[in-house]
């Protein structure tokens, strides 16, 4: 506890805001006096309070704004618990939201300590390695809301940490990239070797949609990250990584940015003028699957992500986890709490149907994969007179495609989506200012101020010092 009253402490010292009324909002309060969340109201016959902060950040989890109505309904029901949502709001000028997380850290110190906090796992990881979150597992084991099996594997072996689970979270995004194996091979991730060999061979633009050399700098950037950085371990060796992208980059030819000026078409992937698409998936829905239609429309492609050496093309990014406070009086209630409002079926289904995240519950992702029927066209009539199919949100939805064909992905595609999730490596504890650093940096490099090997000594001992900082 020495260790943790420490890092509070360090949060209120190094802490420059102000912690006014107007920085922590409340909201879905079910009582006119609310007690204090860490009372004990169960002998009394009264109903658990059970109060949920959320250390808010530029990236604060869009699925938030589905959850008011769900908890209000909690409320007014029988259940045993009631929920209350207080937010702690960031600074305009904090790019990770560090200053609600020292505005919570320092209500907890006040003894105003919630029961669940909410934040992006990275952020929670700090209070995790310090003591302040409980393992959820002898929860997740007694039935008593969503147990192990219900949460897809690679979920739950992302969160273990020494047999221990101190975060769980509801939805994750994925950032990869798609080409044609015709001429990148048929394989998921490849090696920045790989992807400069296929940019040499191929006539047209390395990425679709791409406006400016910026934009294939954040391409290998992500797999820089990927391939470096250890935020478990907390250690970087940017050396074998960066290097190689670097001096690629920097021989790449000046390119100004395309959109709208009339000189060029962008380059695309349906018409093989570009070679990789970058691919966000962010739902089992319509919305990925037009995409992905109105690029490669039925012909094969692989998931190559983002070029490393490690084999790691490809990465979720969390924007929501939970933890339970160690010295929570309503763990168990907590737990409920949280499985119903946010890992319910119907509720992983409108996470997906909104494009706020892959749910992570397996007989949803399952059931979003392969639905058992389909209304992209009522009858063989409205399909003969080439009537467009009604609004479905579903990912087996008829898609309009560039030369107006109605098209639909097919089983192979599905089957092929549903296996790359599935064995996607998650890591939930990735800060996302790690290539904000890079790119600081790297600038120096493309304006000519310093050398590749200067700005990648600068780099390794700045982001070991950030690493280090932030355990």
């Amino acid at each position: 506890m020495k260790k943790a009253a420490l890092f509070l402490a360090a949060a209120m010292l190094t802490c420059s805001v102000s912690c006014s009324s107007k920085n922590v909002k409340t909201s879905y309060d079910a009582t006119s006096q609310s007690p204090a969340a860490n009372t004990d109201n169960t002998t009394s016959g009264e109903k658990s309070h059970i109060t949920i902060a959320i250390a808010e950040s530029p990236n604060t989890w869009r699925g938030w704004q589905h959850i008011g109505d769900r908890i209000e309904k909690l409320n007014k029901s029988d259940s045993p618990y009631t929920v209350e949502i207080k937010h702690y709001e960031f600074d305009e000028d904090d790019y990770n939201g560090d200053t609600s997380i020292s505005r919570l850290s320092m209500d907890i110190l006040a003894g105003k300590a919630p029961d669940v906090v909410s934040a992006a796992p990275f952020q929670l990881d700090k209070f995790s390695r310090h003591g302040y979150l409980t393992d959820l597992s002898p929860l997740m084991d007694s039935g008593s809301g969503i147990v192990k099996s219900d949460l897809l594997d690679n979920v739950m072996e992302s969160v273990n940490e020494d047999g221990k689970t101190n975060v769980i979270y509801p939805a994750f995004d994925v950032y990869t990239a798609a080409a044609k194996p015709e001429f990148v091979g048929d394989k998921e991730n490849w090696t920045v070797d790989e992807a400069i060999a296929a940019y040499n061979s191929f006539s047209g633009d390395f990425l679709a949609d791409m406006f400016t050399k910026y934009d294939i700098r954040h391409y290998f950037f992500n797999g820089v990250m990927l391939d470096s950085i250890d935020c478990k371990s907390h250690t970087c060796d940017l050396d074998s990584s960066l290097v190689p992208v670097l001096d690629f980059l920097t021989q790449l030819p000046p390119m100004e940015k395309r959109l709208g000026d009339g000189t060029a078409i962008i380059g695309q992937i349906h018409d093989n003028s570009a070679l990789v698409k970058e691919q966000q998936i962010s739902g089992i829905n319509q919305f990925y699957a037009s995409e992905i239609l109105r690029t490669f429309g039925n012909e094969p492609m692989t998931f190559v992500g983002y070029p490393t050496n490690n084999g790691k093309g490809s990465y979720a990014e969390i924007s929501c986890g939970f933890g339970i406070m160690e010295n929570s009086k309503h763990k168990e209630e907590a737990w409920q709490a949280i499985s119903e409002l946010f890992f319910s079926d119907d509720f992983q289904r409108e996470i997906s149907d909104y494009s706020y995240g892959v749910p992570v519950r397996k007989n949803t992702l399952e059931s979003l994969l392969h639905p058992e029927t389909t209304s992209d066209i009522t009858s063989a009539e409205d399909a003969s007179a080439g009537a467009k199919p009604p609004f479905d949100t579903s990912i087996t939805a008829s898609v309009e495609v560039p030369n107006g064909e109605l098209m639909r992905l097919n089983s192979e595609q599905i089957r092929q989506l549903g296996d790359f999730l599935e064995n996607l490596e998650i890591d939930p504890f990735v800060d996302p200012a790690m290539e904000q650093i890079i790119k600081e940096e790297s600038d120096y490099v493309f304006e000519g101020e310093r050398t590749i090997d200067q700005c990648v000594n600068i780099l390794q001992n700045r982001i070991e010092l950030y690493l280090s900082e932030s355990q």
